[in-house]
Order: C-alpha cells, then sequence, then structure tokens
C-alpha cells in the first residue's frame, strides 16, 4: 500500500499463540450455538408456513424457476386434437378422457374420484400461478347423471388436502336424486394434523330451482332439470371477491306449473374465507362413494379465467 507502513507480522496486535490456543474451543461452541438458534429459529418458521409456501422456498433454495403467473383473461375452448400444453393431467388415464373438436370428453366410475382423494383420476390442472386479486374461474360443459351421484368439481387445488372448489352434484335420497352447489374448503389448520373440510352447500331442489320434489309435480320437475344438465349444459364458476369464494352454477331452467318460471338463472352456494392464494386451477368429472358400478360422462367445452368485469 502506498504511503502507509505495512504491519509487520510480529506486530503486538496479533494475539499470542498460548491465548489463541485457549479462545479457539469456546469461540467454536459459541458459534455452533448461534448457528443451532438460527436453525431452530428457521425450523420453528417453517412449521408456521403453508405447504405452498415451504414449496416455494424449496425451489428457490434448489435453484428452480417459479410458476409463471397466469395472464388473465384465459381461455381454453378444447379445440384441436388433444389438450394444449398448458394442462397437465394427474393421475392420468388416458382410457377415460379424449380431447377432439372444441371438446373435452370424460367419464368415470367407482365413486372414488374429486379433489378430496389423493388416487383420483384425470384432474386437469392448469400450469401456472394465480395472480393476486379477485377473478372468476368458470367451467361450461354438460353432465349426464345416470348414477344420482353424479359430480363436477372446479377450483384452485394444490393437493387432496389443500383446495377451495365449486362442486355442482346429484346426490339421491328418500325422494329421488337431488341437485346441490357447494362451495368447499380443505385446509390443514396444523402440520401435523388431518386437512379440516367445510362445505356450504344449497340444495337446488329444495325451493331455488324446485320447490318440492317430494310429490308428483315436483319429481317430474327436477327430473327435467337433471336431463337439461346434458341438454343444455351449465356453467359452474368459482368467484373470488377478497378473501371470500363463492360456488355459482348457471342453469337454463325449464318451463314449469307454478313457481317455475324457467330460463337461464344463476344459483349459488355459501361463502368460505382463505387467507392467501394457493394451488392451481383443475377441474375434474367425479363420482359420490355411493355410485358403485355406475358410469358418469361430462363433457366439458369451455374454461376460462377473468377478472371482474373483463370480457
Amino acid at each position: 500500500m502506498s504511503g502507509a507502513a505495512a504491519i509487520p507480522r510480529s506486530s503486538s496486535l496479533a494475539i499470542s499463540s498460548p491465548l489463541r490456543g485457549m479462545l479457539r474451543p469456546s469461540f467454536i461452541l459459541t458459534l455452533l450455538a448461534g448457528v443451532a438458534f438460527v436453525n431452530a429459529g428457521a425450523d420453528a418458521r417453517a412449521q408456521m408456513l403453508s405447504k405452498e409456501e415451504q414449496a416455494r422456498l424449496a425451489a428457490a433454495d434448489e435453484g428452480k424457476t417459479p410458476a409463471t403467473a397466469i395472464a388473465l383473461p384465459f381461455e381454453d375452448a378444447f379445440e384441436g386434437d388433444g389438450l394444449a400444453a398448458h394442462w397437465q393431467v394427474l393421475n392420468e388415464d388416458r382410457d377415460r378422457y379424449v380431447a377432439e373438436r372444441g371438446m373435452l370428453l370424460a367419464i368415470t366410475s367407482g365413486g372414488r374420484d374429486g379433489f378430496d382423494n389423493v388416487d383420483a383420476r384425470n384432474i386437469y390442472q392448469l400450469q401456472g400461478a394465480m395472480p393476486d386479486g379477485d377473478f372468476d374461474i368458470s367451467l361450461g360443459g354438460r353432465l349426464d347423471a345416470k348414477t344420482g351421484f353424479d359430480e363436477v368439481w372446479m377450483g384452485l387445488r394444490e393437493s387432496d388436502e389443500n383446495f377451495v372448489a365449486a362442486h355442482l352434484y346429484v346426490h339421491t335420497k328418500g325422494c329421488g336424486p337431488a341437485l346441490y352447489i357447494s362451495t368447499v374448503a380443505n385446509q390443514p389448520l396444523n402440520p401435523e394434523e388431518p386437512a379440516v373440510p367445510s362445505a356450504m352447500s344449497v340444495n337446488l331442489f329444495d325451493g331455488p330451482a324446485v320447490g318440492k320434489i317430494c310429490n308428483k309435480t315436483g319429481r317430474a320437475y327436477g327430473d327435467r332439470v337433471l336431463a337439461d344438465l346434458y341438454e343444455k349444459g351449465f356453467v359452474l364458476t368459482l368467484s373470488r371477491r377478497g378473501l371470500r369464494y363463492q360456488a355459482k352454477v348457471t342453469l337454463d331452467l325449464p318451463a314449469g306449473e307454478g313457481e317455475a318460471v324457467g330460463g337461464v338463472q344463476e344459483f349459488s352456494g355459501g361463502r368460505v374465507a382463505r387467507m392467501a392464494g394457493f394451488g392451481s386451477p383443475a377441474f375434474m368429472v367425479g363420482q359420490g362413494k355411493k355410485a358403485k358400478g355406475g358410469e358418469t360422462l361430462a363433457e366439458f367445452d369451455r374454461f376460462s379465467i377473468k377478472r371482474p368485469g373483463q370480457q
């Protein structure tokens, strides 16, 4: 260094060898204790993070590229042969779906396919991360409700234990099959405990769409509504507004007697709250456990994600 005298190696600032030997063990122990304290704090913070947040941190540590945000508005009309590259099919069974000429035809049987089953077949998941803010995810299609326990799931899914979904389903009991719209949330409140499900369901055959089905007139009208799930189709929507999510279904009801006005109408399930965004958009055709050997068929013709007011 020019203009300054170099400090000699034998300077009095250096620590003598005996003292250096005495300090080394205690210094190392102190350093190790500090590292252990930091690691313990990091482990405690990691336990407080969601699985999604932990996965993002792990991906960053491994140098992986975070998922690209989905540009809105997004729409897929399933044109062409096969699914587009932005779709991933979880637990794929290629004998149970085909995509061609503007239609994704999917079938299921066995009563075990749903968002809440880790082994559920053919969950169609859009690749990418949902952007922050409000949105409407919509799925249009037709459902051939033949078993009395037929279902369509659509929403945001990270795993079988972490999702929020719009759930359109047929359930059969004393007076015959009825149609329900439900907002379902499943989330782990504690990493060491099972996920806690909650469902805000509305029976559309107990007032909203059909007055009652335990009489001849009501039962006949209800059967026409179920038949029109395939003949006229439906639009299933999951809306986010702030921290709240709500399922909606749009149906073209047949004209009927009395209070059955008919025409295009929208029906909503209850609302559920989630504190943070998570998971990827996904949908599937499913079945209730009591479907047994019957087969459920669905034809999907459009999937979209839009901001409120976007065209």
